[in-house]
C-alpha cells in the first residue's frame, strides 16, 4: 500500500519538477532518515545488545557492511545481535529500499520520455509489465536460458508486485478525473482482498496471475481512504511519522523480542503483545526522526528551488547579454 501512495503522491511532482529536482526531493526525503536509522542500529542498538566483545563487534566485516545499507545495498545482520531471536536481521524492512530506489529509476525513464504526462501511454506501460510478467510465469520456455533469471527477479519476485503497484498508484493519478470515489467500489475491493487473505497462501498472493485484480484493489482502498475526510488526531497532524514507523519498527520489534521472549514469543497472544508495546516505541522514535532530521533536511528543498531559479535566471540573463537578444532580467534579493 505504500508503494501505491508513493506512486500516486510523486507522480504530481514528477509533472511539476524537472528530473533533476525530482531526484534531489526523493534523495532528501530518503537518505538522510535511512543513514541516521543505520548510524543508530550499529551504534547505540548493536553495542547494547550484542553477545559478542565490543572488540569483536567493531572490527567484524558486517558492522562495516551494515553501513552500505545508505547506499541500498542491503545487509541485515550485525555481529551478535538478535541472536537468540526468531530471526537475526536487525531491520528486515530494509528489504523495501533497492525497490523503492528502482521505482524512482522507472519514473526518471517516465519523465525524461514523458511517459508520464501522456496517461494512456502509462496505462499501457503498465499493462506491459503486467502482460510480460504472465508470460514470464506461465510460458517460461519463451525466454532463452539466460534471460530467465533476470526476468523471475523483476517480473515474478516479490519486490516486483512493489513496481506493480508503484506503476498501478501513478495510473490512479492521472485517471482521477473518472475514477469515481465509491464507497460500493471502495467495499468491493475490501471484499477481494479479505478473499485473497482467507483463501491464498503467500504464493498465490504473490502470484502475477492474482496481481491485477489484488494490487488493483490495494491500490484503489489506499487512494479511496488518502482522499477521504477522515477525521485525524491532532497529533498526527503535527508531522509525517509514516517513514520513520517504517524505519524502526523492526528494529524495536526486535529488542522487545529479545529482552522479554517469553513474553512476546508466547504462541496465542505473544504477536498482539509485541504490537501493543513495539509500534508506540517505534512511533516514539519516529515523532523524533521527523521533527529533528526529516523536516529540517525537507526544508532544504526551497533552498536548492530557489538557487534552481535563481541560476536559471542568470544563465538566461547572461545569453542575453551574449545574444543581444534580450535584455538582463533584475533579481529581487
Amino acid at each position: 500500500m505504500f508503494f501505491a501512495l508513493s506512486g500516486f503522491l510523486i507522480a504530481g511532482s514528477a509533472q511539476r519538477l524537472s528530473l533533476r529536482n525530482f531526484l534531489i526531493n526523493r534523495s532528501l526525503r530518503i537518505v538522510p532518515a535511512l543513514a541516521v536509522d543505520i548510524v543508530v542500529c550499529s551504534l547505540i542498538i548493536g553495542p547494547l545488545v550484542t553477545i559478542v566483545y565490543h572488540a569483536e563487534y567493531f572490527t567484524d566485516p558486517r558492522f562495516f557492511k551494515y553501513f552500505l545499507n545508505i547506499v541500498g545495498w542491503i545487509h541485515y545482520e550485525l555481529p551478535g545481535v538478535f541472536q537468540d531471536n526468531p530471526s537475526q536481521r536487525v531491520n528486515g524492512a530494509l528489504w523495501t529500499v533497492p525497490w523503492e530506489i528502482f521505482c524512482y529509476i522507472i519514473m526518471s525513464f517516465l519523465m525524461i520520455t514523458a511517459i508520464v504526462k501522456t496517461r494512456y501511454k502509462l496505462l499501457a506501460v503498465t499493462i506491459a509489465y503486467i502482460v510480460i510478467g504472465l508470460v514470464v510465469q506461465k510460458m517460461p520456455y519463451l525466454l532463452p536460458g539466460s534471460v530467465k533469471p533476470i526476468a523471475r527477479f523483476l517480473f515474478m519476485s516479490r519486490g516486483s508486485q512493489l513496481i506493480t503497484a508503484f506503476m498501478m498508484g501513478i495510473v490512479v493519478f492521472q485517471f482521477k478525473a473518472v475514477i469515481p470515489h465509491s464507497r460500493w467500489l471502495f467495499a468491493a475491493a475490501g471484499l477481494v482482498c479479505l478473499v485473497a487473505i482467507l483463501t491464498l497462501d503467500s504464493q498465490a498472493t504473490e502470484s502475477v496471475m492474482n496481481r491485477p485484480l489484488v494490487i488493483t484493489s490495494l491500490v484503489y482502498i489506499t487512494v479511496f481512504i488518502g482522499l477521504s475526510e477522515v477525521p485525524i488526531p491532532a497529533f498526527f497532524r503535527k508531522g509525517d511519522y509514516s517513514y520513520g514507523v517504517y524505519l524502526y519498527h523492526d528494529p524495536f520489534l526486535q529488542i522487545w523480542i529479545s529482552s522479554f521472549p517469553s513474553v512476546f514469543l508466547y504462541p496465542k497472544y505473544g504477536a498482539l503483545a509485541l504490537y501493543l508495546v513495539g509500534l508506540p516505541s517505534a512511533l516514539a522514535v519516529a515523532v523524533l526522526s521527523w521533527h529533528f532530521i526529516e523536516k529540517p533536511i525537507l526544508g532544504l528543498r526551497k533552498k536548492f528551488s530557489f538557487i534552481a531559479q535563481v541560476r536559471g535566471v542568470e544563465d538566461g540573463n547572461q545569453a542575453g547579454r551574449e545574444s543581444h537578444v534580450r535584455p538582463p532580467v533584475a533579481v529581487k534579493s
